[in-house]
């Protein structure tokens, strides 16, 4: 499976798109959704809203015509911004969405129509419109018109890389969702991105669990286990059940599949006087501990530690900021390229 069909849409693919549901603050378009009510509503409260944000989501086509002009019609329940990449290449500018739909019209930069497509124009083709939504607020498509396609499987990156975790997953504190930590492990991998952060509530809930399991369209994943929970009222073993549910029910699904498991990045708990180092300590100890006690070759333990120190941090010293978010990302490619070899 290299992307998620819906019948409305069939010019387009909606990548890191589970299912689609009426917006709810216009009477028409389809609402973007990471993954499926079914699995959701099993989840915690916020992480069941947060999974209904089109975080890191692509509406992605390729023009059948050089010069064709494509007209994608978009809203968002709250003001917004969404980023138009051509394969890898970067706009210059958002664009701004907000509740009122609104029409945009694409067509392929008149320099990119020039260009020899090779390796080293990336690993998406230059010919791939990636319309990628930010974090903040829920997105709803209305209408595509104009002549285009999906993109082809080998358009697109031979690999997939999912992602689960926090806000430091979901891209908080970046400047813009494509300088966040899991975009830089995938373009250094040459990878496509799904991205399953969940702000605020990544309490490692069995649905979310059982639905990865579900899916066959990924090769490699990283958990981000789980400051959240070290942050809210979850005990170190409560923490570690829930872990050892979490981790166990996707390798099981997926044996062959390497998976590695990313214990607490440096935090307040570690650096501030206040901070409780003893229980930053016992969080990271659970993941280690499910893992080492798993029946499963493919379950592998990254030290949040080695990936970012204070100097990543932004001012809540909790939240990576663009150099943080750099500095995990290319520190976890090099550590997943070793696990994936």
């Amino acid at each position: 499976m290299t992307h998620m069909d819906f019948d409305q849409y069939p010019s387009v693919s909606l990548h890191n798109v589970a299912e689609i549901e009426p917006a709810g603050w216009v009477p028409d378009g389809d609402r973007l959704c990471r993954v499926p009510a079914a699995y959701g509503k099993e989840m915690n409260e916020d992480a069941a809203h947060r999974v209904r944000h089109a975080t890191a989501s692509e509406v992605r086509f390729v023009p059948t015509e050089e010069d064709a002009e494509i007209e994608v019609t978009l809203s968002a329940v709250e003001d917004t911004q969404f980023r138009t990449f051509w394969g890898v290449f970067q706009p210059w500018q958002p664009t701004e969405v907000g509740q009122t739909p609104e029409t945009f019209t694409f067509t392929i930069p008149e320099r990119l129509r020039e260009i020899v497509t090779t390796d080293d124009t990336g690993r998406f083709d230059p010919a791939v419109c990636r319309i990628r939504f930010e974090r903040r607020t829920a997105v709803a498509i209305h209408d595509v018109s104009g002549d285009c396609r999906p993109p082809k499987p080998d358009e697109l990156p031979d690999q997939r890389y999912l992602a689960y975790g926090t806000s430091i997953t979901e891209g908080a504190a970046a400047s813009a969702l494509h300088t966040d930590y899991v975009t830089h492990v995938a373009r250094d991998l040459g990878a496509d991105l799904l991205n399953f952060g969940c702000s605020g509530s990544a309490y490692a809930d069995a649905a979310m669990a059982d639905y990865i399991a579900t899916r066959d369209d990924w090769d490699f994943a990283t958990l981000e286990l789980s400051v959240n929970m070290a942050n809210a009222d979850f005990t170190p073993a409560e923490f570690h059940e829930r872990v050892e549910y979490f981790v166990n029910t996707i390798a099981d699904a997926h044996p062959e599949k390497p998976i590695a498991c990313i214990t607490l990045f440096p935090y307040f708990d570690d650096l501030a006087e206040s901070g409780d180092q003893d229980h930053a300590t016992a969080f990271r100890n659970a993941v280690r501990d499910v893992v080492a006690d798993a029946a499963h070759e493919n379950l592998h333990v990254v030290e949040g530690t080695d990936l970012n120190d204070i100097t990543g941090l932004t001012a809540d010293l909790l939240h990576p900021g663009d150099a943080g978010m750099e500095r995990i990302g290319t520190r976890l490619a090099d550590r997943l390229e070793e696990i994936l070899d």
